[in-house]
């Protein structure tokens, strides 16, 4: 708990954010973070003239994965404790990427793009999965995990068939919140409990939220059960009939006049609804923020920690990528979470 509290203390600040924006290319960002936080170790041997986005974004996350590790360099349990569960999520995000490269007929990039610094701690072989060419190839490469069996209705019996890449991150992501719903069930009691499970069911429903604005935005057609089955089961402020409403909704408007009315509508202020997807990293970021200061013990600090730094590397991409493309310093900065 206090090397998460003393490992947040040395977070990006509003300050240091704005030099960022300020800056007038990648190569100067690199510098800047090189020379100027907390990011100095790990980009210690970084020549900052000559890097590029995706080399610094890899760094960014291996520095974030290096966090990790240290805070789960204290854990003494076995490989099913509820911390080195959490680390799940990366590998998560790795199985979606070569879903992704498949349906873009491109599954040899993936060689390219893989953390090979999380080789090590995952549950299967990245190097493994670098080399399928098809969703069967992945899921051999996965046979000995719980995601085999997670994305296993998700395989069309069409070869060659796009694979549905929505159906496949709501599978992997429900195993994975049900997986740590369990350990927090069987191994704490009381008010650690109870924060855990208010920190994880907010980022469930606020996934689902997202889901559901996406699909009445870009795909107002779409069947309210076809929508039911991509969203993660698990709600603690809807009730079932203002879910049912929610996804019957026929217009992205309406979606958000009916999550107006929800007890969500606390969280948001009457404007906040045209910027949905941005309100809801900023409610993850101050529930985190507030556990995280107030923690007493290390579960919640470590969960609350793994949240933020999460955001404060969506925050650095998001300032990267803006500085790339010339986007102005105002925009830039009303993207970011803080």
């Amino acid at each position: 708990m206090t090397k998460a509290k003393a490992m947040y203390s040395r977070h990006l600040t509003p300050e240091q954010y704005r030099e960022m924006i300020n800056r007038r290319s990648v190569p100067e960002i690199a510098a800047y973070l090189k020379e100027e936080t907390a990011y100095q170790e790990l980009l210690s041997a970084v020549q900052p003239t000559s890097v590029h986005r995706g080399q610094l974004e890899s760094m960014l996350r291996k520095a974030r994965y290096n966090q990790y590790a240290r805070l789960i360099h204290y854990d003494s349990a076995t490989a099913g404790s509820y911390y080195r569960q959490l680390m799940g999520e990366t590998e998560i995000e790795q199985i979606l990427e070569m879903v992704r490269l498949i349906n873009a007929g491109h599954p040899e990039l993936y060689v390219t793009r893989y953390p090979a610094f999380l080789e090590h701690s995952a549950s299967f072989s990245f190097a493994a999965l670098a080399k399928a060419h098809s969703f069967p190839d992945v899921l051999q490469v996965l046979a000995r995990t719980p995601y085999a069996e997670e994305l296993r209705a998700c395989q069309s019996s069409n070869t060659g068939e796009r694979i549905d890449y929505t159906a496949c991150e709501a599978a992997l992501l429900t195993g994975y919140y049900e997986r740590l719903e369990k350990i927090i069930d069987r191994y704490f009691r009381g008010r650690v409990r109870q924060q855990l499970h208010e920190l994880l069911q907010t980022r469930v429903e606020l996934y689902n939220i997202r889901c559901i604005y996406r699909v009445k935005k870009f795909f107002p057609d779409t069947n309210p059960e076809r929508l039911r089955g991509m969203l993660l089961p698990s709600w603690k402020r809807v009730r079932g009939s203002e879910l049912d409403a929610l996804l019957s909704a026929q217009t992205a408007g309406q979606f958000l006049s009916l999550l107006n009315q929800s007890r969500y509508a606390k969280y948001f202020g009457e404007d906040d609804f045209l910027f949905i997807e941005y309100k809801a990293d900023c409610i993850s970021y101050h529930l985190a923020r507030r556990y995280l200061h107030f923690a007493s013990d290390a579960p919640t600090a470590f969960t609350a920690f793994m949240i933020l730094s999460e955001l404060e590397l969506d925050n650095i991409t998001t300032i990267i990528e803006g500085v790339r493309y010339g986007v102005s310093a105002e925009e830039i900065t009303s993207m970011l979470v803080l």
